[in-house]
C-alpha cells in the first residue's frame, strides 16, 4: 500500500541562538542552561518506508537519563518522548517530542522540535519550569539516534548546526512486515503491574501469565487486584502486551 509521507529535499540557513530564558511570576527573566543525557531507550518502535528510491525511518521511543544544571528547576532525572522521521539515504530528518525534568522540588515540562542532520539535532523548545510558575524558552541541540537516544545534549548553550530541511510529499511504500500470528488471551486478576510488565492470574487457577509492556500508558489505569482481560502477542520469542481492559 502506498502511503503519503514527507521526503526531505533541501538545506537552507536557519538562524538560531544558543540561549534559554525563564520568565518567572515576578517578571524576572534570566538566562539558564542545562546539559542533557538521555541514552536509555524504551518502548522503541520503527516503521521503514521506501519513498522515490530513498529510505525513511519513522520511529517512536522513550529515552531517560539526567539533566545537569545550576538552575534547580532544570536539574534531575530527565525523560524524552520522541517521534523521529529520518531519511537514511540523505541523512536528514527531524524530531518532535516532549521533555520532562523531575527536579527536586518541581517538574519542568517542554515540547520541542529539531532538525536532524546526520545525527546532530538543532532545535527549539518551549514549556514550563518549576511547577508551572515559570515559562521556559530555549534552544536544544545534541547527538541523537533512535537506538542511542540523546547524548551531548545542550539546552540554552552549545553550538547548533544552523540547518533547515524542506519536506515535500511523495508516495511511499511500507516495508513488508509479518503480523504476529501467536496470541495469548488471559481473563483474571492483576497480580503485578509496572511500567515494564504486567502479570495476570487466570480465573481458572492456572499459572500466572506475564507480558512485557511497550508503553506505560497502556497500563496507566490498571491496578493490582483488578479483574481484567489481557491480550498479548509473541514478538521475538517474548510475550508483549497488546491490550488490557478492565472487566466490570
Amino acid at each position: 500500500m502506498k502511503k503519503p509521507i514527507f521526503v526531505l529535499a533541501a538545506l537552507a540557513a536557519l538562524v538560531a541562538s544558543s540561549v534559554a530564558v525563564a520568565n518567572l511570576k515576578n517578571g524576572n527573566v534570566s538566562a539558564v542552561s542545562a546539559t542533557l543525557s538521555a541514552p536509555t531507550t524504551a518502548h522503541l518502535t520503527t516503521r521503514t518506508l521506501t519513498c522515490a528510491g530513498q529510505t525513511i525511518e519513522v520511529s517512536n521511543g522513550r529515552y531517560t537519563g539526567t539533566s545537569t544544571s545550576s538552575t534547580p528547576d532544570l536539574a534531575g532525572p530527565v525523560e524524552l518522548r520522541v517521534r523521529s522521521v529520518y531519511n537514511t539515504t540523505t541523512k536528514l530528518g527531524w524530531v518532535d517530542g516532549s521533555l520532562k525534568i523531575r527536579a527536586t522540588d518541581n517538574n519542568s515540562n517542554a515540547r520541542f522540535s529539531a532538525v536532524n542532520s546526520d545525527g546532530k539535532l538543532d532545535g527549539w523548545l518551549r514549556g514550563t519550569a518549576g511547577h508551572r510558575d515559570g515559562i521556559l524558552f530555549g534552544s536544544i541541540s545534541g547527538s541523537f539516534s533512535k537506538s542511542g537516544g540523546l547524548t551531548d545534549g545542550q539546552l540554552g548553550t552549545g553550538t547548533g548546526a544552523n540547518t533547515a530541511v524542506l519536506a515535500k510529499r511523495a508516495d511511499c511504500k511500507a516495508s513488508e512486515t509479518t503480523r504476529p500470528s501467536v496470541r495469548l488471551f488471559v481473563r483474571g486478576e492483576v497480580d503485578v503491574v509496572s511500567s515494564s510488565s504486567i502479570s495476570v492470574k487466570p480465573r481458572d487457577g492456572s499459572a500466572t501469565q506475564t507480558c512485557s509492556v511497550k508503553d506505560d500508558d497502556d497500563v496507566e489505569k490498571v491496578e493490582k487486584g483488578d479483574q481484567v482481560e489481557m491480550t498479548c502477542v509473541q514478538l521475538t520469542g517474548a510475550w508483549v502486551l497488546l491490550k488490557v481492559r478492565e472487566r466490570r
